[in-house]
C-alpha cells in the first residue's frame, strides 16, 4: 500500500516531514521492537534484527506471506508499524493537552502561543496542522470558534482511530485477532501473491464458464472490466469456494504491461490493496504486490547499512538527539534523495519509500484493523489526484480540495494522510523553520 508547503519550507524538519509518497489502493503480547531502544543506532543486520525473533510463529492466524526473502521484512514493517502508530498517540495526545477541557477547541491560555509551548508540545500541534488537518482558526468569530471546535473533534477522531489500530496490531501479533460474528469485525489475513487464494479453476478443474455454462467469465460494470476468480481463502465455510469478480491484480515484475490468471490486467503501480468482505467472503484479504519487493528490501538493506534508517533517527518525546543522531541526520540531509535541489517531490519520499509506510497505509482501510471503527478513505484532489502528490496533499491538509459531499475538509479522512503523520512524527530533528502561529 504519504508535503505540503514543500516548495516554500524545504525541508521542514524530520519530525513534519510527509509529502511521502506512500502506496496504497482499497478498491485496508507484542514483541518488543527495535525502535523502544532508546536513541543508540538499533538497525543491525537485517538477520539479526527480523528472522532471530520468529515473528511468524504467533501471526499464522492472519500472516499468509510465503516468500522466504520478503517474508521477514513484511513481517517487520507489521511490528514497526505498531510501534510508530503508538508514538504517534503520544504526539496526538500532547497536542490534545494543549486544549482547554471544555471541548470549546481553545487552546489553554498558558499555550496559546508558540513561546508558552515547549519544542515538543508546538511540534506535536503544527505538524498535525501542517499535514492533516488544520486546528486553529480565528477566535474572533463565530465561524472561527465553530472551527476550532471541529478540529478539536478531528485530532481527537485521529487519536482514537490510531489507539484502535494499535491495539488490532497488538492482536494480532499476538495470534489473537478479533472473533470474527456475523456484521462484526473481520478477520484479516495478509498476503505477498493473490496465488496464495486466487486461480483460474475450481477444485473440480473447471473454469468459470465451464462451471457456468450459462454465463461468460467476465462482465463490464460502470465502465470498468470485471473477471471472474475462484477465491478459496476467507469463505464462512472451511474448504468453500467462492467465484469473486476481479478488476485488476498485483503485477509480478516491473516489466511491460502483464495479465494474469488468464487475462486478469496487472495494474502498473500497485503496491499493495485491501479488499474486503462481500459475495461469501467472511474475511478481508491484504496483499503486498511482487513487483514492489525488491525495491523495498533494497531501500531497507541501504539504509541500514548507511545508518539512515528510521529507526535510527527515532527520538522519544522529551528526549535529544544522540551523537550517532545527529550524525546520520547530517548523512541524510546531505544525500542526493533529500535535497531540495533534486526535486522536493523525490526529496519528501524518502520515508514513503519503506515498506512500514505502505503496511501503515493499508492497516487504515482495514476493518479488522480499525476494529470497529470507520476505515480511512484515499481522499481525492479537484483534478481527481490523490494525496501522494504534495500538492494536493497541501490542498487537502488546508481543507481547500478532497472535500465531501458536504463542503466539509477530509485531511482526517485520509489514509495517505494518516501514514504520512505517523511516519513523520516518528522521527525528530530541530526547530521547523516554518511554524503555525
Amino acid at each position: 500500500m504519504v508535503a505540503c508547503l514543500i516548495v516554500s519550507m524545504k525541508l521542514l524538519s524530520l519530525s513534519v516531514w510527509p509529502g511521502l509518497l506512500l502506496a496504497g489502493v482499497s478498491y485496508a503480547a507484542p514483541t518488543s521492537s527495535a525502535l523502544d531502544n532508546g536513541n543508540a543506532s538499533v538497525s543491525g543486520s537485517v538477520d539479526n534484527a527480523l528472522v532471530a525473533r520468529a515473528v511468524l510463529e504467533k501471526r499464522e492466524v492472519f500472516f499468509g506471506c510465503s516468500d522466504t526473502n520478503f517474508s521477514p521484512y513484511l513481517s517487520q514493517a507489521i511490528e514497526d508499524g505498531r510501534t510508530i502508530i503508538s508514538n504517534a498517540v503520544d504526539h496526538l495526545e500532547l497536542a490534545i493537552s494543549l486544549y482547554d477541557e471544555d471541548g470549546s477547541g481553545r487552546l489553554k491560555q498558558t499555550k496559546d502561543e508558540k513561546s508558552k509551548r515547549t519544542f515538543d508540545e508546538h511540534n506535536a500541534w503544527a505538524t498535525y496542522s501542517q499535514f492533516v488537518s488544520k486546528l486553529r482558526w480565528s477566535s474572533k468569530t463565530e465561524d472561527g470558534l465553530a472551527k476550532s471546535k471541529t478540529a478539536l473533534k478531528k485530532i481527537k477522531g485521529t487519536r482514537d482511530f490510531a489507539k484502535s489500530l494499535v491495539k488490532q496490531y497488538d492482536n494480532y501479533m499476538a495470534g489473537r485477532s478479533v472473533p470474527w460474528i456475523r456484521g462484526g469485525i473481520p478477520y484479516i489475513r495478509i498476503y505477498c501473491n493473490e496465488e496464495a487464494y486466487l486461480s483460474v479453476r475450481d477444485s473440480n478443474g473447471l473454469t468459470y464458464t465451464e462451471s457456468h455454462p450459462d454465463y461468460q467469465d467476465w462482465f463490464e460494470h460502470q465502465g470498468s472490466i470485471y473477471y471472474m476468480l475462484l477465491q478459496t481463502e476467507g469463505t464462512e465455510l472451511t474448504g468453500k469456494e467462492v467465484w469473486v469478480p476481479r478488476r485488476d491484480v498485483c503485477p509480478l515484475n516491473q516489466g511491460p504491461t502483464q495479465t494474469r490468471f488468464g487475462q486478469v490486467p496487472a495494474r502498473k503501480g500497485i503496491k499493495a490493496y485491501v479488499s474486503h468482505p462481500r459475495d461469501g467472503l467472511v474475511e478481508e484479504t491484504m496483499t503486498f504486490c511482487p513487483a514492489e519487493f525488491d525495491q523495498w528490501i533494497s531501500v531497507d538493506q541501504d539504509r541500514i547499512a548507511r545508518g539512515i534508517h528510521y529507526r535510527d533517527l527515532h527520538v522519544k518525546i522529551g528526549g535529544s538527539p544522540s551523537e550517532h543522531q545527529k550524525g546520520a541526520i547530517s548523512t541524510l540531509l546531505a544525500d542526493p534523495d533529500i535535497t531540495a535541489d533534486q526535486g522536493f517531490s523525490r526529496g519528501m519520499m524518502w520515508l514513503g519509500r519503506f515498506l512500514t509506510a505502505t503496511m501503515i497505509h493499508e492497516s487504515t482501510h482495514s476493518e479488522a484493523f480499525a476494529g470497529g471503527l470507520k476505515t480511512l478513505i484515499d481522499v481525492k484532489c479537484d483534478d481527481g489526484d490523490v494525496a501522494t502528490s504534495p500538492n494536493c496533499m497541501d490542498a487537502i491538509a488546508k481543507g481547500e480540495q478532497g472535500k465531501d459531499a458536504d463542503g466539509n475538509p477530509q485531511g482526517d479522512r485520509d489514509a495517505e494522510t494518516f501514514a504520512a503523520y505517523t511516519m513523520g512524527s516518528n522521527l525528530r530533528k530541530e526547530e521547523p523553520r516554518r511554524t503555525v502561529p
